[in-house]
């Protein structure tokens, strides 16, 4: 197998590096000032363009979209028979949530806004919103990098870190999250996508991937359209996002802040 030992020590150290913070969050240790300090100021650059923007990019993480996303990615590398990358395609897909929901019995951390969510997902390390993101789009960029010639490769995968970006940054902003949560996030998905990376290095050639790519491409810009429109309300209503009258957004999270 080509480039094994290459994936397998770097995700064995983000999984390491994981474990770690994972201990200082349950631990309640100096991490949790930290968090507080940086959440504020996070929340303290809420205003009414950047509530949009914030609000539309958070939907682009939402489990139901990045579920069609995922779908849409192994079943086009089934398609062009690209066996290997599909198959780590897939099983990083499916192990990510569960492995998230252990994750987050185990360490226990509530959520810094309450009543978001039912269930394990009250908990608040690492955050599910921002794994799966980071897998999935995270495939989507190493996807490119095999279907692209390299100046376009390069990117779509700064394209697609800057929308990683993007997503975290939207979990604290509405309160959804602590920062550590979306840094154990990204350690989490790092060693999913050196699974990933794996799979894609089993199979290399430009010309293989360049028409599944862009047409996961469309898929995933169509996904995003109709998604955005039907669930911007109701994410305003669920992150507590009003209207006033002048079309600003209220940002009042359930704990006062």
């Amino acid at each position: 197998m080509r480039h094994t030992v290459s994936h397998l020590l770097p995700a064995g150290l983000a999984v390491a590096a994981l474990a770690g913070l994972g201990l200082l969050v349950h631990s309640g240790a100096a991490i949790t000032g930290l968090d507080q300090a940086l959440s504020d100021a996070v929340i303290a650059l809420r205003n009414p363009p950047l509530d949009w923007l914030v609000v539309l990019v958070t939907l682009f993480g939402d489990a139901t979209a990045l579920t069609l996303i995922a779908v849409s990615v192994v079943l086009i590398l089934l398609v062009r028979r690209a066996w290997w990358p599909a198959t780590a395609c897939a099983t990083a897909f499916i192990l990510t949530p569960l492995i998230v929901k252990g994750v987050k019995v185990l360490v226990g951390r509530p959520r810094p806004t309450a009543d978001l969510y039912a269930g394990v997902e009250t908990f608040s390390f690492p955050s599910g919103h921002m794994t799966n993101s980071t897998v999935i789009y995270g495939a989507l960029a190493i996807f490119a990098m095999h279907a692209l010639t390299r100046m376009r490769g390069r990117l779509a995968v700064a394209a697609f870190t800057l929308l990683i970006m993007l997503i975290g940054f939207s979990r604290v902003y509405l309160g959804a999250h602590w920062p550590s949560d979306v840094v154990g996030a990204v350690l989490l998905a790092s060693a999913m996508l050196f699974l990933i990376a794996w799979g894609f290095d089993q199979m290399p050639g430009e010309a293989r991937f360049a028409r599944p790519y862009a047409l996961v491409t469309v898929v995933m810009l169509a996904i995003w359209g109709v998604y955005g429109v039907f669930t911007i309300q109701a994410a305003l209503d669920m992150y507590a996002v009003d209207l006033t009258p002048e079309g600003a957004i209220e940002m009042q999270p359930a704990d006062g802040r």
